[in-house]
């Protein structure tokens, strides 16, 4: 009997008709300079690398009519906030509050008023929000991923999308994270457990040759 590799690389290729561009979390507050994290003393700098891959992405996405999805994390005060808000006490004071400037998705990405925004409080996008009900309105099947953070945000919901047999496809360049070290074992972690992982220029050329009238 032949050995069989007990955990191969998942490799899902981007269904015609019925893909999508999730955008988690590209919030100023995360990746501005004059954004609370950065503000705060946090390490932005791997965050920031990210931006320029995910406006290659969401330029790529339009231009075959992929539907982009952008989802902005956030509380009203730290009533909503959760245990999260203990973890990160930098928070407490503000940062990452609804309607605020820091809340808004950092200009300059290809956000248009059309698309569609999901507003989250948890890390998982599709914990009490309506991105379920937008991925299977859109009649999504393969759902590509970017933004921040790969160990955290991007890492839940991603997994959660698995869980409702959507297939993730994470583009590692297109994510960034406060903990630069944990950005690689994150990715590893989705590739041998619920996502695809596709380069940049990989994704970018599969965008190139999807039919136009992906809608």
């Amino acid at each position: 009997m032949s050995a069989i590799d007990p955990f191969l690389e998942t490799t899902w290729k981007l269904v015609p008709g019925r893909t999508a561009l999730v955008v988690i979390d590209p919030q100023n507050d995360f990746l501005h300079p004059d954004g609370w994290y950065a503000k705060s003393g946090v390490d932005i700098s791997h965050m920031q690398a990210s931006i320029e891959p995910t406006r290659r992405l969401v330029k790529a996405a339009r231009a075959r009519r992929v539907p982009v999805i952008w989802t902005r994390h956030g509380f009203r005060s730290l009533c909503d906030a959760g245990p999260f808000i203990e973890q990160r006490p930098f928070l407490k004071e503000g940062g990452l509050r609804q309607d605020t400037w820091g809340y808004q998705v950092l200009d300059g990405l290809g956000a248009e008023p059309d698309d569609w925004y999901v507003e989250k409080m948890r890390l998982s996008a599709f914990y009490q929000t309506p991105l379920e009900t937008i991925l299977r309105s859109l009649n999504a099947e393969t759902v590509l991923f970017a933004g921040v953070l790969t160990n955290q945000c991007v890492a839940a919901t991603s997994k959660d999308a698995s869980f409702r047999d959507f297939k993730p496809i994470v583009v590692p360049e297109a994510t960034g994270t406060t903990l630069p070290h944990l950005h690689e074992p994150a990715l590893e972690m989705m590739k041998v457990g619920w996502a695809s992982l596709r380069p940049l220029d990989e994704a970018l050329a599969e965008l190139a040759v999807l039919p136009i009238a992906n809608t």
